[in-house]
């Protein structure tokens, strides 16, 4: 496409799938940060609030949704919007919501790219690593995994490229909150009241309904 542009030109290209990237030799590629707490706490307010920052008897509801976004400035925005004009009591009871359960239209959103995963494989892996594996060296993840016959490591770089996964500086896999909680829901709405019919467990209180369950039969 470059001839169709003049030069010195600037082509801006947005996407989740980072591998496409790699058929751009002249492409210097920029990671998106996610928003530092001030910046989260001024977006957020304006969204539930309608100003830069929040009132008194909202401070400490509103920092902890903060904590719980993350920096995702659609969570910020979604969250927002669904708690202004709502009362404090109201607010405590959505924020212990959220603690279990991710906003559905924030989890329509980031489902988005689990949707697209190429295979089964690739989503089965995702499943397990935001069930059991974030922040788990990687080494440690793919022995575990391998042995499972996943092809861990080709897995691994497929979650990757979708910006649904990524390696710290020890080479720990990281994986956003909201992303994991978004894993997590899918699988709990495989069977939202019954934790035995789910493909996996990762809560204790839901590992021991289900063992009691098992033990009265």
């Amino acid at each position: 496409m470059r001839e169709w542009f003049y030069q010195g030109s600037k082509i801006i290209i947005t996407t989740r799938n980072v591998h496409l990237l790699n058929a751009y030799e002249h492409c210097t590629r920029y990671a998106v940060k996610t928003l530092n707490t001030h910046d989260s706490l001024e977006l957020f307010s304006w969204h539930a609030f309608q100003d830069s920052g929040p009132s008194e008897c909202y401070i400490e509801h509103s920092k902890r949704i903060i904590k719980q976004c993350q920096g995702l400035p659609l969570a910020l925005k979604v969250l927002g919007a669904s708690l202004r004009g709502k009362k404090v009591d109201v607010w405590r009871s959505a924020i212990g919501k959220l603690e279990t359960i991710l906003h559905c239209d924030v989890q329509k959103f980031l489902q988005i790219s689990y949707d697209s995963l190429q295979d089964d494989h690739d989503r089965h892996l995702f499943l397990d690593i935001a069930c059991f594996f974030t922040g788990e060296p990687k080494c440690f993840v793919v022995g575990i995994l391998d042995e499972c016959e996943y092809h861990t490591l080709i897995g691994i770089e497929n979650l990757i490229d979708r910006c649904l996964l990524k390696t710290d500086e020890y080479e720990n896999l990281i994986m956003h909150e909201s992303i994991q909680s978004m894993g997590r829901e899918i699988i709990r709405q495989q069977s939202p009241r019954n934790p035995g019919q789910r493909s996996r467990l990762w809560h204790c209180k839901d590992s021991l309904k289900v063992l009691k369950d098992e033990a009265v039969r």
